[in-house]
């Protein structure tokens, strides 16, 4: 086996599956003993805040499940990422998240969700941009925070007020390219579980980008299997939900309509994950007729981001779903629709 194995159970305040045997009855126990003692909360499905996506997922992500989401460059990857981390924790005050980044700085980060939230309350030409961040920093009082400016400022008072609510409960991780292990990320995830987190996401923006020893892991489908059998073994030992953004290869980057068979090591993503989806620009992937007959329409389908569910065991699958992008404030509209078009290259053929 590639993956390290976690040797302990994690202490939790509510009592964890151990590995190993156990007899049916001896299961049914457990399970009652666990409802009745109000732990079952935690197996609820954690919504993801965008629909129909949770209605296709029976409800969201499930603790121990690992999802896989990939696609081209600039198709909104980590912008979905992060926002589904800070759905998750603005929805519910049992829930945490962390947010693990390989590509940003967590005052990036910050930056991305200050945008979001002035889109999400509803403002217009006052809605924040990195642009009008970097203006208000630079101009801001000596002596005088980002924020405290922010939150002296009216129209932004309350965007900073909704940050601070679910503040604690988001955990944003600048990550290493060098130094942040699949066991440092073990660490973290741990460390916040043995502090009471009942419910938590974990996004790892990306999976390729974790650090491995290329002394014993040489081919890149050998280091995809061991980072996803290690995220998929800490989503079941650690009774938490994984998220892991996961890059194309080449051949996948010229495609016309990008495939979860697409993404490096993808063999292994497919069998390991339990969710599978990708996403493409619209205008990229819709069927050249509809180019034709309606022009216009056409040309407003770049603003939109086709979601497919390619995998999804406790589901259905082959779903195709459209949600429109809102790239200055970081963040995709959460109520979509089903694909009416036709889509190139529509089969999708899984393991």
């Amino acid at each position: 086996m590639l993956t390290e194995r976690i040797t302990t159970p994690i202490q939790a305040p509510w009592e964890r599956e151990t590995t190993g045997p156990a007899t049916l009855n001896e299961v049914i126990s457990e399970v009652e003993a666990e409802v009745a003692s109000g732990g079952s909360d935690r197996l609820r499905p954690m919504p993801t805040g965008f629909n129909p996506l949770d209605d296709v997922l029976t409800g969201g992500l499930r603790p121990g499940e690992l999802l896989v989401i990939g696609g081209a460059f600039g198709v909104g990857k980590t912008i979905w990422g992060l926002q589904v981390a800070r759905n998750v924790v603005q929805a519910d005050r049992n829930t945490t998240a962390m947010y693990i980044c390989y590509e940003h700085d967590r005052a990036h980060l910050l930056s991305r969700l200050l945008c979001l939230e002035s889109a999400e309350a509803g403002f217009r030409d006052d809605a924040l941009t990195l642009r009008k961040i970097g203006d208000l920093s630079l101009n801001a009082p000596k002596g005088v925070g980002l924020v405290s400016r922010l939150q002296r400022t009216p129209r932004y008072a309350t965007l900073v007020d909704t940050l601070h609510a679910y503040g604690d409960r988001l955990t944003l991780v600048k990550a290493s390219g060098d130094a942040s292990t699949l066991t440092e990320i073990r660490r973290w995830v741990e460390s916040a579980v043995a502090k009471g987190a009942r419910r938590m996401l974990v996004v790892v923006d990306y999976l390729q980008k974790i650090p491995v020893d290329y002394r014993t892991l040489e081919a890149e489908t050998e280091v995809t299997t061991f980072l996803t059998q290690g995220l998929k073994e800490l989503a079941m030992a650690s009774h938490v939900s994984v998220v892991a953004i996961a890059a194309s290869d080449r051949p996948g980057l010229k495609a016309r309509r990008m495939r979860l068979s697409d993404l490096r090591g993808s063999s292994a993503l497919q069998y390991e994950a339990d969710i599978g989806l990708i996403l493409n620009n619209k205008y990229s992937i819709v069927s050249r007729e509809h180019m034709v007959y309606n022009p216009s329409q056409a040309g407003e389908m770049r603003n939109w981001v086709v979601m497919s569910v390619e995998k999804n065991r406790a589901g259905r699958n082959a779903v195709d779903m459209e949600f429109l992008l809102d790239a200055p404030h970081f963040r995709m509209l959460t109520q979509g629709d089903f694909v009416r078009e036709r889509l190139v290259d529509e089969k999708v053929i899984l393991e």
